[in-house]
């Protein structure tokens, strides 16, 4: 429970350098959105319909799916460099977080689409299970940014370090995102998930979840491996 709060202080104390980390990624999803619903694609739509009414869009669309894919990547790695920078108070810019990130971009990339498929699996056995799994693996990011590992050693490391905290991780993580999937149910049953507004609120709360959670992650890092930073 300390931790819990700890991570949530830590986060309010930076709230502005952390918002601006996010914000790139919140502007592309927010972007990609709205040239989706500007489309008013309908399920009574033909499919030759539907490709006439993307085509004006597609270059755009394209171009702003491949760049949010790549920052969303090279996310999880600025988040843990930025992390370190602001605990050690050291100076680092967001564009350099960022770029840290790139470095490692196919590390990065090869464990979140393992680590992905094992959330998945997880969440369509009754849910609870990918909670559990999504925090036990949570700790990848750390080792390939901090001690340059590959991809499946790095979820292989971040599996075995996390034993011994695995349940108190599985609870902080299940009210994380919890409150992200609790949200979007709500919004999904009040029929305003493809209100522009609330789009923008979904994003919000993606990051702002998100963000504590993977400094919880790196804490944990940190002080099983206070040399390896």
């Amino acid at each position: 429970m300390n931790q819990f709060f700890y991570t949530l202080s830590f986060c309010l104390k930076h709230f502005s350098y952390l918002f601006v980390l996010a914000l790139p990624l919140i502007t592309l999803e927010f972007a990609v959105s709205y040239l989706v619903l500007q489309l008013d694609l309908n399920e009574n739509m033909s499919n030759d319909l539907i490709i006439e009414s993307i085509q004006p869009v597609a270059i755009q669309l394209a171009v702003l799916g491949i760049v949010s894919m790549v920052l969303s990547i090279a996310f999880y790695g600025a988040m843990m460099v930025a992390f370190e920078a602001l605990t050690s108070n050291q100076d680092l810019s967001i564009n350099q977080a960022y770029l840290m990130g790139l470095r490692k971009f196919f590390p990065l990339l090869w464990s979140s689409i393992a680590a992905s498929i094992v959330y998945g699996l997880g969440l369509l056995l009754l849910v609870l299970p990918g909670f559990y799994l999504f925090a036990r693996l949570g700790m990848y990011p750390a080792y390939i940014m901090f001690q340059n590992k590959r991809a499946f050693e790095s979820l292989g490391l971040a599996w075995n370090d996390s034993d011994k905290e695995g349940t108190k991780l599985f609870l902080i993580t299940s009210v994380f995102i919890g409150l992200q999937l609790v949200i979007v149910l709500i919004f999904g049953l009040l029929a305003i998930d493809t209100n522009m507004v609330a789009i923008l609120v979904l994003a919000l709360v993606k990051y702002f979840t998100l963000i504590p959670l993977f400094y919880l992650f790196y804490s944990l890092y940190k002080s099983l491996h206070p040399n390896n930073i």
